[in-house]
């Protein structure tokens, strides 16, 4: 690629639209006036494929009337059981059921749900009772659901366990019923990005149908159009979302560009891709599926543009330098993204890549061989042969996945970077993918380094103290940052609540951990604290419960305890007091088994229930 592509409008523009929309763009806000009501008959059309999840289906949908009663809402819909049904994208469905708005309950470093779904400029959710009438709507999207259906019918009539969800994941990424073991292990080896539907597969699809029209002897012209009409079809029956547009874009530029004999133009396509959903979108920068998809295709684009590997050996040795260089160049632009929404990086990813990524090429061609198979009748011996082989590749597929997360080096707890610190990382690996294509070496490396610590200087400005409060199922958690050391009061809560929170922070050591109790309840998340390490920890006097004895002696940290009024950390112990159901405020005088805390202007009641002081912002 030749240095003269930075200069040029699009380029340009686009740098500056993306960088007024990370500084400017806010959170929809909802509108004034919304619709809620408890047992309603509401009309609505459905605009995203059902998901099935344990506890039923979940999708979103525009609501067109309520009780009657016009109106223009989205929503998200849960339903429980079978009540959904086989219900498709471009349906129109009428059913009883509730709308309330969004649920605010959010703990600092955990998922946002509110602000992930108010990004689509949804605030509202639907419970759905009872359907009481479906009709089609969009016979596009219907058909194309029909399609997608007819896949997932014939892998679940064939494959069960864990390799359905593997085998759907890998051909359309359809992987909601995935365990939580397994999805863990995606994680940890690095081929999560192999579950979701992304250029690979829409690259992949167009390349085969393209090889196939030749091979039956169609033209240049009539391969690639064969091939991008297959190609838009998958990308719809994937799902059609950020990563497979920015794909099918980048494909169809390059494959006009080959058709019409001149370059490629993928970076070009890359530029257009982003330029348009994010025009279509703004609020797509923000989306982590958007990050990672542009983040990585990028450095590769720029890896494989700028750098050489066909070097004096065998095909197969340059396939495999290519594949894992490729590979480290995509883990390297997702670092960021990975320590500040997982908290952890694997580092066998690189690795791990260079064998799943061709078996997942062999899974998504084999997923589409059986679904064809399916509708020749008469052919059920022959049709058992190719699902074998396929069941014998996904068995394959998963133990590869298992056994490098395994490794220690695939699961290394992070916390969350500045975003200056980002700035400064992302300066540096953009300038280490174009150091080929620089004359002045040695400016050039200098100017991008200076850069990088600049940015990173930057970062001694950014906030240093704050307060969060964690709200678990029947207490809550009180995280304090001062002078980047953190505290804890309260133990309580779900354990990876507190972790996630501690590493958003940016650590990965409490300071000093305070429990309200020694009693199994009180010293619950400490169960699940993976990748911390905790220095004090401070506690009442009186009996200890087996649990809480385990879970101190697992921790190996100092454990020290308090009478009232005596001060650790710049934390005081209280008397316990507690809020009965009508608010009234009592407290005992005897502490032993149980403290209440005071930190500046904020007090915790002794169950931790309350927490004084305290104005949680949303």
């Amino acid at each position: 690629m030749h240095i003269s592509f930075y200069k040029r409008p699009l380029f340009i523009a686009l740098v500056i639209y993306a960088l007024f929309l990370a500084l400017f763009l806010k959170v929809p806000a909802p509108p004034e006036k919304l619709t809620f009501a408890e047992n309603a008959k509401v009309e609505a059309l459905i605009i995203s494929y059902p998901e099935n999840k344990k506890q039923g289906k979940t999708f979103e949908i525009e609501i067109s009337g309520v009780n009657e009663n016009r109106a223009q809402i989205k929503a998200y819909a849960k339903c429980g059981g079978d009540i959904c049904g086989n219900l498709t994208r471009g349906q129109k469905i009428i059913f009883r059921g509730a709308i309330f708005p969004v649920d605010n309950a959010h703990n600092f470093g955990s998922f946002d749900q509110r602000k992930f779904l108010a990004r689509k400029k949804i605030f509202t959710q639907a419970e759905i009772y009872e359907i009481e009438k479906t009709e089609a709507y969009s016979y596009f999207w219907i058909t194309i659901s029909k399609i997608r259906m007819s896949l997932l019918n014939t892998f679940e009539k064939n494959f069960d366990g864990p390799l359905l969800p593997i085998l759907s994941g890998i051909t359309i990424g359809e992987k909601s019923s995935l365990e939580r073991e397994l999805y863990t292990a995606f994680q940890d080896s690095g081929a999560m990005h192999l579950l979701v539907a992304s250029g690979g597969n829409v690259g992949f699809v167009t390349l085969i149908v393209y090889f196939l029209c030749s091979v039956f002897g169609a033209g240049r012209k009539t391969s690639a159009a064969s091939a991008l009409l297959l190609g838009a079809l998958y990308t719809f029956v994937a799902g059609a979302d950020a990563p497979l547009l920015r794909a099918y874009t980048m494909t169809l530029a390059a494959t006009v560009g080959f058709v019409l004999g001149r370059k490629s133009g993928v970076l070009q396509g890359f530029i257009i891709a982003a330029f348009l959903i994010l025009l279509y979108n703004p609020q797509s920068l923000f989306e982590a599926s958007f990050q990672m998809s542009f983040l990585a295709t990028l450095a590769i684009i720029l890896l494989s543009s700028n750098f050489n590997f066909n070097f004096k050996m065998p095909r197969i040795f340059n396939f495999i330098i290519q594949l894992f260089f490729v590979s480290l160049a995509a883990q390297l632009a997702l670092l960021p993204v990975f320590t500040n929404y997982f908290y952890k990086i694997s580092f066998t990813a690189a690795i791990s890549n260079i064998i799943l990524v061709p078996l997942s090429g062999v899974i998504m061609a084999g997923g589409f061989i059986i679904w064809l198979l399916s509708f020749i009748p008469y052919v059920d011996f022959l049709f058992q042969i190719p699902v074998f082989a396929l069941k014998f590749l996904l068995i394959i597929f998963k133990f590869l996945v298992e056994f490098f997360a395994d490794f220690t080096i695939s699961k290394i707890v992070v916390s969350a970077l500045k975003p200056t610190s980002i700035a400064a990382y992302y300066a540096g690996l953009f300038a280490l993918l174009n150091i080929t294509i620089i004359k002045r070496k040695i400016r050039y490396s200098l100017f991008w380094t200076m850069l990088a610590i600049l940015l990173s200087f930057c970062g001694i400005f950014t906030k240093r103290n704050a307060v969060y409060v964690l709200e678990g199922r029947y207490n809550k958690t009180l995280l304090i940052k001062e002078n980047n050391k953190i505290k804890i009061i309260g133990a309580g809560i779900y354990g990876e609540i507190l972790r996630k929170a501690v590493l958003a922070s940016g650590s990965k050591n409490i300071e000093c951990l305070f429990l309200n109790n020694a009693g199994k309840s009180g010293s619950y998340g400490l169960s699940d604290l993976a990748g911390l390490k905790i220095k004090n920890i401070y506690m009442p006097y009186g009996d200890i419960a087996d649990e809480t004895k385990r879970r101190l002696t697992d921790i190996g940290a100092k454990n020290i305890f308090m009478w009232p009024q005596e001060t650790y950390c710049g934390v005081t112990a209280e008397n316990p007091w507690y809020k009965d159901e009508k608010g009234s405020v009592y407290a005992k005088s005897n502490s032993t088994g149980s403290l209440s805390y005071a930190y500046k202007n904020l007090r915790t009641a002794g169950d931790m229930k309350e927490v004084e002081g305290w104005q949680k912002i949303m």
